[in-house]
């Protein structure tokens, strides 16, 4: 709790820094304009593994929202996160769920930004921006959910460089599809290598403490020659998950892609996630949800708001009684 009551301290002091820095009027030849946000995912997918047969067209997430630029460091922003619910009942598929992804004000001035409101995270933004393929599959800590995509709080960005930036978020630590039901806060720190001669790289560190304090380590290391090839590495690490001492989830992912012609490109992946063995405890604690993940295939971007994916998709479980799975998926993204 002192380090999260220091992190907020630390915020409102930057915040007025930017306050003092917004006493000058940089608007006088600034028209206010806006523009729609419009992003959907959608895919059909079929079973290829031995007991797997099911198939089906999908629309798997649409974003819909606004945003408005007030003035020249001045942003509010808008949009709905329409999707499946994330739980485990089998007929869960068979609803949708809307959800503000997005609600906040915006400021930013020269080397500094801030957000408040439901904000996107930074937790995992460079590596899912540099894996690329959020329609096709999500990035490594948004899937098994070592984290958050946006949450509801307030963050900070200082780029003291081009290629450097360094954030501070306090958040309630729930994820935007749930209301704060309790004082604890989700308190986090990154640092950010952009674009340095095309090396690409970030750590990120967050806690939140109530019985036991819950923490993610992350680490992530690209490489980008000339747009043509880009391949990266993640490893990430969850202590005391649940705030229960001692049970911690663990894992990689190698990610990559080529640019064969201007519109085709192909890209590759696999993951892996684990638990460790507890005390007094013969497996690891979280061993249904273990397991690896291969995916490849072909991408076809005929214009850059239109792209489409055929991809061969499989999950291994490490558990032996748990079959495995294998698809094939056409996966379609239009945006505005």
């Amino acid at each position: 709790m002192k380090l999260t009551k220091f992190l907020l301290t630390l915020l409102i002091f930057f915040l007025k820094i930017i306050n003092l820095s917004c006493q000058e009027d940089n608007n006088v030849d600034f028209n206010p304009y806006g523009q729609p946000i419009i992003r959907v995912f959608s895919n059909f997918h079929a079973g290829i593994s031995e007991d797997n047969n099911r198939s089906a067209f999908e629309i798997k997430r649409a974003y819909f929202g606004y945003e408005y630029f007030l003035s020249r460091e001045f942003t509010i922003a808008a949009k709905l996160d329409v999707g499946s619910p994330e739980d485990i009942s089998e007929f869960s598929l068979l609803r949708r769920y809307a959800y503000f992804k997005n609600a906040y004000l915006k400021y930013s001035n020269g080397r500094i930004s801030s957000s408040f409101g439901i904000i996107d995270l930074l937790q995992f933004k460079l590596q899912e921006k540099f894996w690329g393929h959020r329609y096709i599959f999500k990035s490594f800590q948004d899937e098994y959910r070592f984290g958050s995509s946006a949450d509801i709080g307030c963050n900070i960005i200082y780029e003291p460089r081009e290629y450097v930036s360094l954030d501070l978020s306090v958040v309630n630590g729930e994820g935007y599809t749930q209301l704060q039901a309790d004082n604890t806060y989700k308190a986090a720190f990154g640092i950010s290598l952009k674009n340095l001669r095309g090396i690409y790289a970030r750590v990120y560190f967050d806690l939140m403490n109530q019985a036991k304090i819950q923490s993610t380590l992350a680490m992530f290391l690209g490489y980008e020659y000339k747009s043509l090839i880009r391949f990266g590495i993640e490893y990430n690490y969850k202590f005391n998950e649940y705030y229960e001492s001692g049970y911690n989830r663990y894992g990689y992912s190698l990610y990559g892609q080529w640019n064969i012609l201007p519109k085709f490109q192909v890209f590759g992946r696999y993951d892996m996630v684990n638990s460790n063995v507890v005390e007094n405890d013969d497996r690891p604690w979280n061993l249904e949800k273990d397991g690896s993940a291969l995916i490849g295939g072909i991408q076809f971007a005929p214009i850059q708001q239109v792209k489409l994916a055929l991809s061969y998709q499989d999950w291994y479980p490490y558990a032996k009684n748990a079959t495995n799975e294998a698809y094939l998926f056409l996966n379609l993204e239009y945006k505005l």
